[in-house]
């Protein structure tokens, strides 16, 4: 497949249709009206990733995150990681994913918790930004890597759009290479769509880029606790199977197949 096929599938696998909808009548809120929704409320539903909310709070502690930053959020699904930077940091967000579905839902999600007027979205790919060199104070990525097989493109568009000494961070989750890893998993049905590059081509293709003091902060940090409590209820966004999806993709982390990666770096 070319980059635009292989495109076109991973937008397809993000596109699920009448969002927005669908989380309110999980949460028992059809009704309700713009700002009414606390933000809290929809994290079960829009941190669409293997950490949860804990995980985006340990991207903006390693990023070191300073209130009112500019923000590019880089594959942003429905715009959980944007919401809670534009809450907790005041930050101003520009946010551009591959589904045009998840475009249109993380909008309409905004208005519900009162925060459109501090992020905006668009359709787009992470390998082609349309934005002005220099425009941001950070670049964020969560869990877009696996699905985006050229990297080194994807890595020059986040060096070019920071501004000198802006901070680049990002969640991989990375193939040891120690053994086949099992499919389904969250964010590819088939290895077809997946790119889940080893930690160490990973690290070294963001040092080929250009970026300096490149740290994988999960690398010598204690493993997370297994998942407790409810499941998330990402089914709406993320479609059918997550059972599934999500046990291979724990399984394969706990015996070391997958690496989870917490990454940052500095464009010079």
């Amino acid at each position: 497949m070319d980059h635009a096929e292989i495109e076109n599938k991973v937008a397809a696998h993000y596109g699920a249709s009448d969002l927005t909808r669908r989380i309110l009548e999980e949460l028992g809120l059809s009704d309700a009206q713009p700002g009414s929704v606390p933000l809290e409320v929809l994290f079960p539903f829009d941190q669409l990733h293997h950490g949860g909310v804990r995980l985006t709070q340990s991207m903006a502690d390693a990023a070191q995150v300073h209130h009112g930053a500019s923000v590019l959020d880089a594959g942003s699904g429905i715009g959980g990681a944007s919401r809670w930077l534009a809450h907790h940091f005041g930050c101003v967000v520009e946010a551009i994913d591959l589904s045009a579905e998840f475009v249109k839902t993380a909008a309409e999600l905004d208005v519900l918790v009162g925060l459109e007027d501090r992020i905006s979205h668009r359709v787009g790919s992470v390998t082609n930004l349309p934005y002005e060199s220099g425009s941001f104070d950070l670049v964020w990525s969560q869990n877009v890597t696996m699905n985006v097989p050229d990297k080194a493109a994807m890595f020059a568009e986040a060096y070019r759009v920071l501004r000198p000494g802006g901070t680049y961070v990002l969640t991989h989750l990375g193939e040891s290479g120690s053994a086949p890893v099992d499919y389904p998993l969250p964010w590819a049905m088939t290895a077809e769509t997946s790119f889940a590059t080893s930690p160490d081509a990973f690290l070294q293709g963001l040092t080929e880029a250009g970026f300096a003091d490149v740290t994988d902060h999960a690398k010598n940090a204690p493993p997370p606790p297994p998942p407790s409590g409810p499941a998330p209820k990402d089914t709406p966004a993320m479609g059918s199977g997550m059972d599934e999806r999500r046990n291979n993709n724990t399984t394969a982390i706990g015996d070391g197949r997958i690496v989870p990666m917490l990454v940052t770096a500095i464009r010079k």
